[in-house]
């Protein structure tokens, strides 16, 4: 632990009132900087969360027109001063007359923002089903996504909407630890065009 000497002007430390701010804060400072640090990204109770908060950089659709099968993918930067491992996404579909039906079953990851893709991703657990009223998929790295690193989540849909239009998915980020909290970052927006014109 260092320490510091900080030396005022005798004219200031014969001030009572100087003198009672120095003492108080000579002795809660260097107490409330171990406590920052030694917390720093977890909570009391052990949980974790986001000192900075991850980005969804992109969200995009293979193939845009109705009717087509399409891939989905999300693309979420987690910065270098995170705070802690990117351990799930939860992807959910902004209520629609028209619904997009993700098949979890052929869901995957990789490493990076290219639309040709990158180093593969293990995915732990993937939620939820197809169809499903909500239309939401919790996608579980397996290891998580270190600070720094760029994930893209890829869903499957055998066919987009029948409708054209624009469907919204909001996506939320869990940080590693039993019961984080999870962090939104806003929503993704995918335009389906109708083909036939």
């Amino acid at each position: 632990m260092f320490k510091k000497t900080i030396h005022f002007p005798s004219h200031l430390t014969r001030h009572p009132f100087v003198s009672k701010v120095a003492l108080t804060l000579g002795l809660l400072l260097p107490g409330s900087l171990l406590a920052l640090s030694a917390t720093a990204g977890q909570l009391q109770d052990g949980r974790f969360y986001f000192d900075h908060a991850p980005r969804l950089v992109r969200t995009v659709s293979t193939l845009p027109a109705t009717h087509q099968p399409s891939t989905y993918q999300f693309t979420v930067k987690v910065p270098e001063d995170a705070g802690a491992n990117l351990h799930a996404l939860r992807i959910t579909q902004d209520p629609n007359a028209n619904q997009v039906n993700f098949d979890v079953n052929r869901s995957s990851a990789f490493l990076g923002d290219s639309l040709a893709g990158g180093p593969a991703v293990s995915l732990a657990n993937v939620g939820g089903t197809m169809p499903t009223d909500s239309n939401e998929v919790m996608v579980v790295f397996a290891p998580p996504i270190s600070p720094g690193q760029t994930v893209t989540v890829e869903l499957q849909t055998d066919a987009n909407p029948d409708s054209s239009g624009i469907y919204l998915f909001g996506v939320t980020a869990f940080p590693q630890g039993q019961n984080s909290p999870g962090i939104p970052l806003g929503h993704g927006r995918v335009n389906v065009y109708d083909h036939s014109q």
